[in-house]
């Protein structure tokens, strides 16, 4: 049996969260005995626990934009060399063959590729377009600090490879899957739980409130659905990074400019562990992100539920949603065309169930979660041929 470790960038359980997760509750254990650690205490922490995996927490920095000062370059680097000890020092105690790092924001694999015997797999959920530098810079060390390379989809593969600093043959491309009966909820819709009506359309949008995940498009997209419609309803799902709730207070204040009719029919509703209850009263999901999202799990989920997707045509999005048959993307950062996507769907009932419909069976089929498992697990098996 091999010991794997797998280094992550949080605790919480949004789409990486959720994907770490699934695979070390889906490995082969007569095989592979997986280890992990978190840089902080969250919901994640306790449910790998609840599952029996092994889980402790290590304050590890995290590349975050709140380094890119002088004085936070300078308390990474310390950080960085105190906890990077303790990781290898952690490695060569438990044996470790295997190391998983599960994002580009954490760089202690680079050390460890560098002071222990152990193999790297560093799995790559994340598109930088900027800065420059730091996709530079992070092409670099996943190609010189890595023995495998995975990727979400064909657009992260391709932002790695642009500029050629990593080596195509490097890289497996492995679409992200989703046991569909957790997201899927059998009981009564909750709608007066969120202050709904049940005669009304809910269009909303789930995911981690940040400068570039497009909350701030979607509300200005779904406006004048709400003045055409008192039937719909806008809703808004997720929560900010601690230390970015300034990313939330903009969106109150966006919202609160909206005359007050129509304010009421939006719901700022913080992230929420029991996501299923609200996937089931929406009618359309909105993927509004501004930068290409690598391969958003959200979406998946929506679809897992027969929801159907708008979204901008950028990112891994464009690999998950079917054109005219399970959703509509459209130009990028093109409020207009977003809304009026959203007007075509809400005028058409029909429409709006068979590209639900679609979406449900295409998640079934392309985006399944043994599959995807599978699939890690023979890098994992290539690496100790």
């Amino acid at each position: 049996m091999k010991n794997i470790l797998y280094l992550h960038a949080g605790a919480e359980m949004y789409g990486a969260d959720k994907i770490l997760l699934e695979i070390v509750q889906k490995l082969d254990k007569s095989k592979y005995d997986p280890i992990v650690i978190l840089p902080e205490n969250g919901e994640l922490v306790d449910v790998l626990k609840n599952n029996r995996i092994r889980v402790s927490v290590m304050p590890y920095p995290i590349v975050r934009r709140k380094y890119f000062t002088i004085p936070g370059i300078l308390k990474y680097i310390i950080n960085y060399i105190h906890f990077a000890h303790q990781l290898a020092k952690f490695v060569r105690e438990n044996k470790i063959e295997l190391i998983h790092v599960n994002t580009t924001a954490v760089w202690e694999g680079v050390w460890l590729k560098t002071f222990t015997n152990a193999k790297i797999v560093w799995h790559v959920h994340e598109i930088i377009t900027h800065p420059k530098i730091i996709r530079r810079v992070v092409a670099f060390l996943v190609q010189h600090f890595s023995d495998r390379v995975i990727t979400v989809s064909n657009s992260t593969a391709r932002n790695l490879t642009n500029e050629g600093l990593v080596n195509p043959q490097k890289i497996r491309v492995i679409h992200n899957g989703i046991d569909a009966t957790g997201v899927i909820s059998n009981v009564k819709k909750e709608y007066h739980k969120y202050g709904i009506q049940q005669n009304e359309l809910i269009v909303g949008m789930v995911g981690r409130i940040n400068s570039w995940k497009g909350q701030k498009d979607f509300l200005n997209a779904v406006r004048p659905e709400l003045e055409k419609n008192k039937k719909v309803v806008a809703m808004i799902v997720g929560s900010p990074y601690k230390g970015e709730e300034k990313y939330l207070e903009q969106l109150e204040k966006q919202i609160h400019t909206f005359p007050t009719e129509i304010r009421n029919r939006v719901k700022l509703i913080p992230f929420q562990t029991n996501i299923e209850e609200i996937y089931q009263l929406l009618d359309i999901f909105v993927m509004p992100s501004t930068s290409p999202d690598p391969f958003p799990t959200v979406v998946l989920e929506a679809m897992a539920n027969g929801i159907p997707i708008i979204g901008y045509n950028h990112g891994g999005v464009q690999e998950m949603v079917v054109q005219n048959e399970s959703g509509i993307l459209v130009e990028p950062r093109n409020i207009k065309l977003l809304s009026q996507a959203i007007d075509r769907l809400l005028q058409s009932p029909q429409t709006l169930q068979k590209y639900g419909e679609n979406a449900r069976i295409r998640q079934k089929q392309c985006f399944d979660l043994d599959e995807f498992v599978n699939q890690v697990q023979k890098v994992y098996d290539e690496i100790f041929l």
